[in-house]
């Protein structure tokens, strides 16, 4: 069996604004990590979408927020900074437990802080 191959992937969100309930239409830059994962990030936060429920295309992965997809994220203002210099790509063959031990850690130590 081939060693998985993480690739640059696009990310299109499908959904709508939390206050005036428009429309959105987002396109990311992400990663497949995993056969079953996607991950991106941003100034603040990584998440990690399981692909189940985004609808593949030529294009990339469609997400629709109303078929509720199933992610994770690490959102911490203290690890924010450290989040940019992470390199989506080399988390490739990782696991799930992996991820979320991941997050509960960076969790905890922003807790402990005060």
């Amino acid at each position: 069996m081939a060693k998985f191959q993480p690739q640059a992937v696009k990310l299109y969100y499908h959904g709508e604004t939390f206050d005036t309930k428009q429309e959105i239409h987002e396109i990311s830059d992400a990663w497949l990590i995993a056969d079953d994962v996607v991950g991106t990030y941003s100034d603040d936060w990584l998440v990690f979408y399981d692909t189940g429920r985004l609808e593949k295309k030529s294009d990339g992965y469609h997400l629709y927020e109303n078929n509720y997809p199933r992610f994770f994220t690490v959102d911490t203002p203290k690890v924010g900074a450290d989040l940019r210099k992470i390199d989506v790509s080399k988390l490739a063959g990782m696991s799930f437990t992996d991820f979320v031990r991941i997050g509960f850690k960076l969790g905890r130590s922003s807790y402990e802080s005060y």
